[in-house]
């Protein structure tokens, strides 16, 4: 038994890994950085943006934050800056141009990050009003941005390593024979206990049949109700296993991970199907997106409206 192999693979047993520490904190504090910036543009262009359409040429802002004003053009590149520099995500996952240096969860993280951001900072650039062929170009956008929620759901339901690449049926099986090992030595559990701790996992993660799109609905609803589950869980477990209580609530908090990951194992071939179905929507939306957004800069600065000073 190679029980390190279980942080090599996936930490779902033992704490997290403290070397991720840094890139989460990076992560959180652009966030608020980010949040923060975005509340004080919105303070700041209010009266504008509160000002009906028809008024807004007489604003004393509207030559700032029109869409071919100051603020606006800035907003303007800069989300669809953004918009572009989320492609290096794709890049890295589908080709070997820029090395593996970066790992693919890392980026993932970005990609979300500049997702969302892009977006938030078009419909700035838009002062909240879209029309014309921009308009199919925003809503485009606004599909992929509101799409990669729900892909990034789907793409957490498929157990990956540290590195972000997905876990083959075999790696999975060897580490939930891994995990119960820890749970054997840890906790001292007999055959018996052991074989208990099985049935409340398998009752957990079982009654998801059905249609591949059925199932990760009813998954979906379940993760937005987890904590009804977990408290459930824990519920059997007290019942099934009647471990001290120093140990139980350890003992419950790891055995729901096993039981995700278990879940996750039987309905991987559903969400692989839906993740691929989700891949046909989303990538034609992006293309949209992307070819009207560039017609759109191009025309902006040839007429001389996409030219900040």
């Amino acid at each position: 038994m190679h029980l390190p192999h279980v942080q090599k693979t996936i930490p779902l047993i033992d704490k997290p890994d403290r070397r991720k520490s840094g890139p989460g904190l990076i992560s959180w504090l652009a966030w608020l950085v980010s949040a923060a910036l975005l509340i004080w543009l919105l303070v700041d262009g209010y009266s504008y943006y509160a000002t009906p359409y028809v008024d807004r040429p007489h604003h004393p802002d509207y030559r700032i934050f029109r869409p071919a004003g100051t603020m606006g053009l800035l907003f303007g590149y800069a989300g669809a800056a953004m918009m572009v520099l989320m492609l290096i995500y794709s890049i890295r996952k589908r080709t070997r141009l820029l090395g593996q240096g970066i790992s693919l969860q890392s980026l993932l993280r970005f990609h979300i990050y500049l997702g969302i951001m892009g977006p938030l900072l078009i419909v700035l650039h838009t002062s909240f009003k879209v029309q014309g062929l921009v308009a199919v170009s925003f809503w485009s956008m606004m599909a992929v941005a509101a799409s990669g929620f729900f892909g990034r759901y789907l793409y957490l339901q498929i157990p990956r390593n540290i590195e972000g690449s997905e876990l083959s049926l075999q790696e999975l099986d060897r580490l939930k024979d891994e995990m119960k090992a820890v749970f054997r030595r840890r906790f001292r559990l007999e055959d018996a206990e052991i074989g208990k701790l099985e049935a409340v996992t398998t009752r957990f993660a079982s009654g998801f049949q059905g249609g591949a799109f059925r199932a990760v609905i009813r998954l979906l609803i379940d993760d937005l109700l987890r904590f009804l589950a977990r408290r459930r869980f824990a519920h059997e477990i007290r019942m099934a296993l009647p471990l001290p209580k120093a140990e139980i609530r350890e003992f419950t908090r790891l055995a729901f991970r096993r039981a995700l990951l278990q879940r996750r194992v039987m309905l991987l071939a559903q969400v692989q199907q839906v993740f691929h179905y989700w891949h046909v929507i989303h990538k034609p939306f992006a293309i949209i997106m992307y070819l009207i957004m560039l017609v759109h800069i191009g025309v902006a600065i040839w007429t001389g409206y996409g030219w900040v000073w």
